[in-house]
């Protein structure tokens, strides 16, 4: 047997310990580069080719040893801790949900809802197996895609308060919601490639940013704008540029943002984006809703009204002040706890992006904690008067089947991340 048959002869004995076969190319990728540099040195020091072939399989040492320590190294994981917090958030909102189709007694919440839960399940099932990477090399054309969808849909889509939604067949779908998403999936894989290739200018950080930001503010649905903004932002922060462009770049969002803003955004959105900070200049008019909202947390005793209690100060108890519900039937110790379990879900995933190889989906992981947690927090913190009362879905408890299915999505692909964090390609440089 010569040396090339004896050392791959090796490495099938290593990658048969490793069940994952996904790995089985880079890990033989890898043993062969080290199988090269061994051999080359012990020739360099007088042995022939044979006998250093023998020498550097020796060192290596037994083959079935070292796969089986490759398949403990490489195996896929699950992160039990993500799952079991969005579970708790799922049935949070599914009892908060079944309390208010209680006390309304006139709509299937519950069902719709569950309906988006089992949609969402397959969904996530299906991103949690698939091999996330494979997104990257459509990024470009998603981003794209989206930005024509985008554009079309503010041109030709059917307006429903005061919002453009694009015609599917006989269904309307948000998707100025969706787009932020989708861009912030798109943007992470062009940003993976700049890295890569060491092109990261401020210039393409703006061109990339201006067409989608411009659309969004067109839209007249604000939350979508800021939620694109603390995507992007996370992302070049992410990619850790020089501060020189990082501090251009904030500056450049500032400016462009206000100057859009100035230039399309109406009076009564200009009312919800500030006049949270002082509602008791106008109680009964731009102030009302907040001050409803601050009396009806104030308003529940110490462990709520009771389940099934009905609440009719507040406008869309199903999505926008779906907390303020919970709040008000469950008591404020449930509010607090529900918020804890936020910042838990927060840290983990923050912990997740230290572990993670893969630099493409470390920039994914990164987008994916501001398009969950912007809207989480804002959702709570806009019900106690701390951010502008805008249209905002709770994840995981808000009522609707496209948001439950998106953050579905979302959870799905962190996990997948999580995953395959150990499965990374190697290279000759690891």
């Amino acid at each position: 047997m010569n040396g090339n048959k004896r050392i791959a002869h090796y490495i099938k004995d290593v990658c048969d310990q490793i069940k994952n076969k996904e790995v089985h190319p880079a890990i033989t990728l890898e043993l062969e580069n080290h199988f090269a540099e061994k051999i080359e040195d012990y020739r360099e020091s007088g042995y022939g080719e044979e006998e250093a072939t023998r020498i550097a399989i020796a060192e290596m040492g037994d083959p079935v040893d070292v796969g089986r320590h490759l398949h403990q190294a490489h195996k896929p994981r699950m992160e039990w801790g993500i799952l079991a917090i969005v579970g708790i958030l799922l049935a949070i909102g599914l009892v908060t949900l079944y309390s208010l189709h209680i006390a309304e007694d006139n709509r299937n919440l519950i069902g719709r809802q569950l309906v988006g839960i089992i949609i969402g399940t397959v969904v996530l099932v299906a991103i949690l197996f698939w091999d996330y990477s494979k997104l990257k090399r459509y990024s470009k054309i998603v981003y794209f895609v989206t930005v024509i969808l985008l554009l079309y849909t503010l041109l030709a889509g059917t307006p429903l308060n005061g919002i453009q939604y694009l015609d599917i067949g006989d269904s309307l779908l948000h998707f100025i919601a969706i787009s932020p998403f989708l861009f912030i999936v798109a943007l992470a894989g062009i940003f993976t490639e700049w890295k890569e290739h060491n092109c990261y200018t401020i210039v393409k950080v703006i061109m990339y940013f201006l067409p989608p930001c411009l659309l969004l503010t067109l839209s007249e649905y604000e939350f979508a704008v800021f939620l694109y903004v603390g995507g992007y932002i996370a992302l070049v922060i992410a990619a850790k540029p020089k501060k020189l462009v990082i501090l251009s770049f904030l500056a450049m969002v500032f400016a462009c943002v206000g100057g859009m803003v100035y230039l399309f955004a109406k009076p009564y959105q200009l009312d919800r984006l500030f006049y949270f900070l002082n509602p008791y200049l106008e109680p009964d008019g731009r102030g009302y809703i907040i001050i409803q909202s601050l009396k009806t947390i104030q308003s529940a005793s110490l462990w709520g009204q009771g389940f099934g209690a009905s609440l009719d100060a507040l406008p869309a108890l199903e999505s926008d002040y779906i907390f303020a519900y919970m709040v008000y039937i469950f008591g404020p110790i449930v509010g607090i706890a529900f918020f804890i379990l936020g910042v838990m879900l927060l840290l983990r995933l923050l912990y997740t992006i230290r572990r993670v190889k893969d630099v493409y989906g470390s920039f994914l992981l990164s987008g994916m904690i501001v398009l969950f947690f912007m809207p989480f927090f804002w959702s709570i913190f806009k019900t106690v008067g701390l951010a502008p009362p805008i249209t905002v879905n709770l994840p995981f408890v808000g009522f609707g089947i496209v948001h439950t299915v998106l953050q579905m999505a979302l959870m799905g692909l962190v996990l997948n991340i999580y995953r395959r964090k150990d499965i990374q390609p190697l290279t000759k440089a690891s």
